[in-house]
């Protein structure tokens, strides 16, 4: 295995433990208190999962057919840019979802009445 993929590999081992972390723990809530007994009350969070082996699937094709110093530096940056990406994309989604089962909550409370 040479150096490019050595490197590679270490980067993709930390930022996915990174990865899953953050996406673990917002998931699950965050330190906010949870009023539920589930154990992940924001699943939508685990979009940083989906972005972050999107990233990594796309560095290792950068890095397998461009084997250069440069495309090493290009992929490892991809793969570690993609975990913040996810986080916005999960935050994004969170808050349409929490908008929208609010929205459906306030039309089901004045039908009621």
């Amino acid at each position: 295995m040479n150096k490019n993929k050595k490197i590679f590999l270490v980067n993709a081992v930390i930022s996915g433990f990174i990865a899953f972390f953050i996406a673990d723990f917002c998931a699950s809530g965050t330190i906010a208190e949870n009023p539920t007994d589930q154990k992940y009350v924001a699943p939508e969070f685990f979009v940083i999962l989906l972005m972050w082996a999107i990233g990594f699937i796309f560095g290792l094709i950068t890095l397998l057919k461009f084997p250069s110093e440069q495309f090493r530096v290009f992929a490892i940056v991809i793969m570690w840019v993609s975990i913040p990406l996810g986080l916005q994309i999960g935050m994004v989604w969170a808050i349409w979802a929490n908008e929208s089962s609010v929205a459906y909550a306030i039309q089901e409370v004045l039908v009621e009445q």
